[in-house]
């Protein structure tokens, strides 16, 4: 099953995503690993971890802070760049990156 667990589209790396960055449950991104390995095992946390950090680096790429009026804006191009690249990706987890992103950019 390793392997499997990081592909960006696979439930258990959606579920990680949620977890790691805290979205529906925290007032801001919480980028905590812990949780994770709580989650998942030590073993699979080695696998996951590093696929959604990759993850959050591809989705950062974006310039939509730079042209963007407005965070609404922001955010809506970013996950718009991103979901073009990448189709595969979880709405869940498009939703999560963005509001990391306009956290992170307000």
């Amino acid at each position: 099953m390793m392997g499997a667990l990081s592909r960006w589209e696979s439930p258990e790396f959606a579920e990680a995503v949620m977890l790691w960055t805290g979205y529906g449950r925290a007032m801001w991104p919480s980028r905590d690993d812990a949780v994770v390995v709580a989650r998942f095992g030590a073993e699979a946390a080695s696998e996951l971890l590093p696929a959604l950090k990759s993850l959050i680096d591809e989705f950062y790429r974006s310039d939509a802070r730079f042209a963007a009026a407005d965070l609404v804006e922001m955010g809506r191009m970013a996950s718009e760049e991103f979901k073009a690249a990448y189709p595969q990706v979880a709405d869940e987890v498009l939703r999560a990156l963005e509001w990391c992103y306009t956290f992170d950019y307000k």
